[in-house]
């Protein structure tokens, strides 16, 4: 199968590295566990322009550089890409492309086909819906930790794994669709990705 795969906080622990900067300049004790949004001005205040900023000087700087993989994902990554197409996509700027191909490429070697970065996070310029890329690349399964990103690509027809691990970000209410299943873990991931093959004589 086509398997599309988020970076941020499915493969890579962005957010630790962000708040770990973020508590550092700007006078804040801020945990993951309190960003209850991925909307940084909406858990510290502030204008977006002034937030926009902060992520920019945080890309210049060596915690965004030195970020760690998600517990789970290096083992199976490897796994899965023996039997399926992985692609990456991100909501990260085109302005870190460089900087996301080179940290894939030192944790993932050659392990996706294709790296995609839609441009919606912070980014100037184009943006592209992750669904439009999805479509474009025959994605059967996505995963993701957005809940916006996850409803977006469902309604588009993709079967949508969302990362909910220990994410107070991607909570809801609201029933899910029945194409999006909340995972909590790696582990969780591959039973539903096997699942779904079979159920779809994959």
């Amino acid at each position: 199968m086509n398997i599309g795969v988020d970076v941020d906080e499915v493969l890579a622990e962005l957010m630790e590295a962000y708040l770990q900067y973020h508590n550092q300049n700007y006078n804040t004790n801020a945990h993951k566990k309190d960003m209850f949004s991925y909307s940084y001005r909406e858990v510290f205040g502030g204008t977006e322009e002034e937030h926009q900023q902060r992520v920019l000087n945080f890309f210049k700087t060596e915690h965004f550089q030195n970020i760690k993989p998600v517990p789970g994902a290096l083992k199976t990554i490897q796994q899965l890409t023996k039997e399926h197409q992985l692609c990456i996509i991100t909501a990260r700027p085109h302005v870190v492309r460089k900087e996301t191909e080179q940290w894939l490429s030192a944790y993932f070697a050659d392990a996706f086909h294709c790296i995609n970065l839609t441009n919606q996070w912070h980014g100037v310029g184009k943006q592209q819906l992750k669904s439009e890329i999805g479509k474009e690349q025959k994605i059967s399964v996505m995963i993701d930790d957005s809940l916006k990103h996850a409803l977006d690509c469902a309604s588009q027809g993709m079967h949508v794994l969302l990362a909910d691990f220990n994410y107070p970000w991607n909570q809801s209410r609201e029933k899910l669709p029945e194409n999006i299943k909340r995972v909590h873990s790696w582990k969780e991931i591959v039973a539903e990705i096997n699942n779904y093959g079979k159920n779809n004589g994959r």
